[in-house]
């Protein structure tokens, strides 16, 4: 296998962060009326031949009580450049349409039951490098509007294709890594990253962040993983990786509340009390990337510091009172003896 098809092969493993996250989002139930759909795989990942026919399967398993009569459409999809979320458009065909043939484009399933559809993809000669679109399970015949809302259930799951032919371009830059802030009163410390995919195929960057007390430490605090769910990042595209370091004592953790939302609580944790941050620390960033003949490093690193200033304040508070407490004991002390002193020299 020359270097190019395992090179198209490792794009084919998976979808890129984006894709993935979305494409794992459970289908939402209509206001009236059971539907519970699950597809696999998600996402549809293959990589195809130009100028050659491949078959893909897409299975629908129905978990509901009753029949679905479905249908299936491919749909384009777009990405917000800035708050990177997928948009599906309902309206609109993919560009890849044409290639696309389904074993049957309406079908049935029961209560319980595992539908199969056979996808053939017919890749032309001039197509190019990768291709993204969804597929989309809906009701051929869904429920009536109710209080002037149309009842829509679907299911979207996304498709990415790797278009096995010379010129492929991998090429992955860092253009950010930050920490929301300089200065931290407790955990968690946060962090940005930001890749941009500036070759013409998909990129899978991986790695870690180091967090040490310098930056020559040679073992570090702790560690993060960096894409850790193994997202691909699509040619063009950016993708920002947020981490968290909330390893220590205390710190802020989310807590489930009883309506179902989480809220930040202060953990005094004492089973972690060995684990207090305090002072400066160093964040390393590690990551790497396949450009099709080695792994590329990318390395970057930033400092911020951690102080429980309330917390150090109060204690310097108590340690004062205690002190002018002492000192006041004390003195008392010293004065009746000097006292007692002074009447038995009398004597």
């Amino acid at each position: 296998m020359t270097y190019l098809r395992r090179y198209f092969f490792g794009g084919a493993i998976g979808a890129w962060l984006l894709i993935l996250l979305f494409a794992c989002q459970p289908a939402r139930a209509a206001d009236t009326g059971e539907f519970n759909l699950q597809v696999s795989p998600s996402p549809l990942v293959s990589t195809v031949k130009p100028g050659a026919s491949t078959a893909l399967e897409l299975k629908v398993h129905n978990s509901a009580s009753a029949s679905e009569d479905l249908k299936i459409e491919p749909r384009a999809f777009k990405i917000d450049s800035k708050t990177q979320q997928l948009q599906l458009i309902d309206d609109q065909a993919p560009d890849v349409a044409s290639w696309i043939h389904f074993s049957a484009s309406n079908f049935t399933i029961l209560p319980g039951q595992t539908y199969t559809e056979k996808i053939t993809l017919a890749v032309p000669k001039e197509a190019g490098f990768s291709y993204a679109f969804a597929l989309v399970v809906s009701r051929v015949n869904p429920p009536p509007q109710t209080s002037g809302r149309a009842i829509k259930a679907s299911i979207a799951d996304f498709a990415l294709i790797n278009v096995d032919r010379p010129g492929a371009v991998r090429a992955l830059e860092l253009t950010r890594f930050i920490s929301k802030q300089g200065l931290y009163e407790y955990l968690p410390a946060d962090f940005e990253i930001e890749f941009k995919n500036t070759g013409n195929t998909i990129v899978q960057p991986t790695g870690t962040v180091f967090i040490q007390r310098t930056a020559n430490d040679i073992t570090p605090i702790d560690t993060l993983d960096v894409n850790k769910g193994g997202g691909y990042i699509l040619p063009g595209m950016s993708r920002t990786i947020t981490l968290s370091w909330d390893n220590g004592f205390p710190a802020h953790l989310k807590k489930q509340q009883p309506d179902g939302t989480t809220k930040d609580e202060l953990n005094w944790d004492l089973g972690r009390a060995s684990q207090v941050r305090f002072g400066q620390y160093t964040a390393k960033l590690v990551a790497i990337y396949d450009d099709g003949h080695r792994d590329v490093p990318l390395e970057s690193q930033l400092t911020f510091w951690v102080i429980p200033w309330v917390f150090l304040l109060v204690a310097l508070v108590i340690i004062l009172i205690i002190g002018v407490g002492v000192w006041s004991v004390v003195r008392k002390v010293f004065n009746i003896s000097k006292r007692f002193g002074h009447k038995k020299m009398k004597l």
